[in-house]
């Protein structure tokens, strides 16, 4: 299989743009879309239910998608992402019902879908082995960055004053990012620049193979663990927010502080696999997210919720980037794609299961969804203590 090295390469910081434009919309639109869904007379769980929609879509098409991009199409998947979510977001402006929330939320998933397998994909196949911690925190850095300005800018476009927000304030933000988003990526969708990497690919790979890969499965759990909390917290702690009285303004802030603080670990993952070793930062993050949570359940004013979000928020920035290097170290060179879209699969199972999930459980109070994510992550410390040795 032939490298193409990550210094002096144009790609590298077109994908990384492209992730940065992507989740920062993605961060302005969806809590928006929870405030929406109240305005419009949703419950705490039809709130969790229409966040749930999100990943629904991509569970059918995940798989199809990382087989199209084992054939040299990863730039062209964050092209079409791009657009879809684009598209979908100027649609939002427009609409003013719960249904049609839940028709728009799967579409935005399959475009986040298509961007993250398409950038994830290509660095894994233009990375060597060595570079994988490295090149993966700088990706999921600039999705952190994402997410903390993305928030921070839609809540502070969305807060009029009022009980109502300014969602199309925010979607309008959100519109310009996604359409710089596609012109990152026009270059990388082309013949020239999106040839395959490998040079022998191998269409019939299954999932059954990339299953049967050992310690896939705890790689995959330990993701989907990762995200769910990450995915929860965006849909429910404006919900936490207003019942504690905390404005919309400062939930944006919240959550960007938690970002900020995930951005910090990722700029030295790197350094910090060679030093500790994969398993003991993953089993360490996982921890430290654990106490957060069982800590934010109890806490009730702004400030003991800001410092959790900084520590919790360094903690969760471990799980994504670690996870990707996982699954491409462990994987084929000519089934890449396909792994990673089944551990984006996972991610997606976790996205629809657990927001529906939570939802329920918010019924008795927020705070019980804080405690239902400390129990997965220590579900998470017990996969990836038995998958992984002490050198690893």
């Amino acid at each position: 299989m032939s490298k193409i090295q990550t210094s002096g390469s144009r790609w590298l910081p077109l994908v990384v743009f492209n992730t940065l434009m992507i989740q920062g919309g993605i961060y302005v639109v969806r809590p928006i879309i929870s405030y929406k869904s109240l305005e419009l007379g949703a419950d705490a769980a039809l709130v969790g239910l229409i966040g749930a929609t999100f990943a629904l879509a991509p569970l059918i098409f995940a798989i199809r998608i990382g087989q199209s991009v084992d054939k040299g199409k990863s730039g062209y998947a964050m092209l079409w992402g791009s657009i879809i979510l684009a598209l979908t977001t100027i649609g939002l402006l427009f609409i003013d019902s719960i249904p049609l929330l839940m028709l728009a939320m799967p579409m935005l998933g399959i475009g986040h879908l298509l961007c993250m397998v398409g950038g994830q994909t290509m660095i894994a196949n233009r990375s060597q082995s060595v570079q994988y911690e490295r090149n993966f925190g700088l990706f999921t850095f600039y999705a952190s960055l994402g997410h903390a300005f993305g928030p921070l800018i839609g809540g502070w476009l969305a807060d009029s004053g009022e009980v109502r927000v300014d969602a199309n304030a925010a979607f309008t933000f959100a519109i310009f990012m996604f359409g710089l988003a596609i012109a990152s990526v026009l270059k990388l969708s082309t013949k020239k620049e999106n040839q395959p990497v490998p040079e022998k690919t191998n269409s019939k790979v299954s999932v059954r193979e990339v299953l049967a890969v050992p310690t896939f499965k705890s790689a995959i759990f330990v993701a989907s663990a990762t995200t769910s909390v990450v995915d929860v917290m965006l849909i429910f702690l404006p919900l936490f927010g207003r019942e504690l009285g905390i404005s919309v303004a400062d939930i944006g802030l919240l959550l960007a502080m938690r970002s900020v603080a995930s951005m910090g670990v990722r700029v030295i993952l790197g350094q910090m696999t060679k030093w500790l070793g994969l398993k003991r930062i993953l089993v360490w993050g996982a921890v430290v997210t654990l106490v957060s949570m069982v800590a934010l359940a109890l806490v009730k004013d702004f400030w003991s919720i800001a410092v959790i979000m900084l520590v919790s928020g360094f903690a969760m920035g471990i799980g994504q980037p670690a996870t990707m290097a996982w699954v491409s170290r462990i994987s084929n060179a000519d089934s890449r794609g396909l792994a990673i879209a089944v551990r984006l699969t996972a991610n997606r199972f976790g996205q629809v299961a657990l927001p529906a999930v939570a939802g329920l459980v918010a019924g008795g109070g927020v705070a019980a969804v804080f405690y239902m994510l400390a129990a997965i992550q220590a579900a998470s410390v017990l996969a990836t203590s038995r998958a992984l040795k002490q050198s690893d």
